[in-house]
């Protein structure tokens, strides 16, 4: 039976939740409370080569015939090719070539921008004066990059440069997907698909995490594009797994910034 390993139904947690639900596939959900920093207890997880080359940084895991699949993006794409009932993603190989170059973007440029602004607005003030309690663990994490984004968060060590680039990228993000969805009801194609469940899992937490970046003056295609999403079965049910009512606000280190974007 499938398992997925997850978080709060918030960014790189939310994907995966809405693909399953979507195809109707049955799974055990495993919620980790990453706060606490749950999943690097010893004992906690066997590590795997996916895990150990995992770039994503905190995120999901699935588990299926004996395997783990990481990393948000490819688990939707990994659940779309071996369940192929209810297709999420177009047959025309230019369009799964666009929802290829929609995930580059969004996962190296607009995820990582989103994750530093969650971290500094919502983290950070979470884990503050939990530095004696959690620094054992971040100890040993594995990843140097990892390690740094739980040190900059239990500090909330943020730079104005890299909240100010940050701001920037995601400003970039919304900007493009408003000009995609000018013309179009869905990101690719004239079926909504992976490339949506992609973007509005980074996307859902602006209107709250930069409400000057998305909102309806700025961005009325987009805002109407996430109300399209919410009302979806699949979407609801997968945000029905939070645990905290505020999903929206549940973040953590995620991959490292890009150099392009």
């Amino acid at each position: 039976m499938l398992e997925l390993l997850h978080w709060e139904p918030n960014g790189s947690w939310l994907k995966p939740l809405i693909a399953l639900h979507e195809k109707g596939l049955d799974f055990r959900s495993r919620f980790v409370d990453v706060l606490s920093l749950e999943h690097y207890r010893p004992g906690f997880l066997q590590p795997s080569r996916e895990t150990q080359l995992n770039l994503e940084g905190e995120g999901p895991i699935l588990f299926h015939a004996g395997c783990q699949i990481t990393e948000s993006h490819f688990i939707t794409e990994y659940l779309e090719e071996a369940f192929p009932g209810t297709p999420l993603c177009p047959a025309e190989p230019i369009e799964q070539a666009r929802i290829l170059a929609w995930a580059r973007f969004i996962n190296e440029v607009f995820m990582p921008a989103v994750s530093t602004l969650g971290c500094h607005v919502y983290l950070a003030p979470q884990l503050k004066g939990r530095d004696s309690v959690l620094e054992p663990l971040v100890a040993q994490i594995a990843m140097t990059y990892l390690q740094e984004g739980w040190r900059r968060a239990l500090s909330d060590s943020y730079s104005d440069e890299l909240i100010e680039d940050s701001q920037r990228k995601v400003a970039l993000a919304v900007r493009r997907l408003e000009a995609a969805l000018s013309d179009s009801r869905w990101l690719v194609g004239s079926a909504y698909s992976l490339a949506d469940i992609d973007a509005f899992a980074i996307c859902n937490c602006l209107p709250g995490l930069a409400p000057a970046l998305v909102n309806e003056s700025t961005a009325p295609h987009v805002m109407e594009w996430l109300r399209r999403i919410r009302v979806r079965s699949a979407v609801r049910a997968a945000f029905a797994v939070s645990r905290t009512g505020e999903p929206e606000k549940a973040f953590a280190p995620g991959p490292e910034h890009s150099r392009w974007g």
